[in-house]
């Protein structure tokens, strides 16, 4: 039963990488764009996958950032989230994931996330040059010890 909730605490932290790296500095990315897990191209580092994921940038500015993501974990369930706050590097609940913390910090494009269970990831991201992909760098590590290195690719959808 722990292993089956930190694998799915794993899943929810991996959908939300991608989403918390968004919102930093040089890195924005367009009002209520959409964006979507491109599976071929991202690399989960032997951690937990997703089946997929899809995230919606409402604002991302250099102060404040907001998001909404869905995605499927790689046992099937389908999660639904949503995170608004300062781009200051400061933590604030999530909404929708109990217990899930996330910052992001627009002057160093970084991001983090804690679980209720003591796993915590740290992204760094990027955004192609035409714009339409974006590249979440992140180390998960475990409550456990355990380090994943891990890559998520997401592809501009609108």
């Amino acid at each position: 039963m722990v292993r089956a909730t930190t694998r799915t605490l794993l899943a929810i932290a991996l959908v939300s990488l991608p989403v918390l790296a968004a919102s930093a500095a040089q890195t924005h990315v367009p009002a209520n764009s959409t964006w979507k897990l491109n599976l071929v191209e991202s690399n989960f580092g032997g951690g937990p996958t997703m089946k997929s994921d899809v995230f919606t940038m409402l604002v991302d500015t250099p102060k404040w950032a907001s998001f909404t993501d869905e995605y499927v974990d790689d046992s099937g369930k389908t999660w639904k989230w949503s995170w608004s706050g300062p781009a200051n590097g400061t933590m604030h609940a999530a909404t929708g994931i109990p217990g899930v913390k996330y910052s992001t910090n627009a002057t160093d494009d970084i991001s983090e996330e804690a679980l209720p269970d003591g796993t915590s990831i740290t992204c760094s991201f990027s955004l192609s040059e035409d714009k339409k992909k974006f590249t979440d760098s992140c180390s998960t590590l475990t409550s456990d010890g355990k380090r994943y290195p891990q890559i998520m690719v997401y592809d501009l959808v609108e």
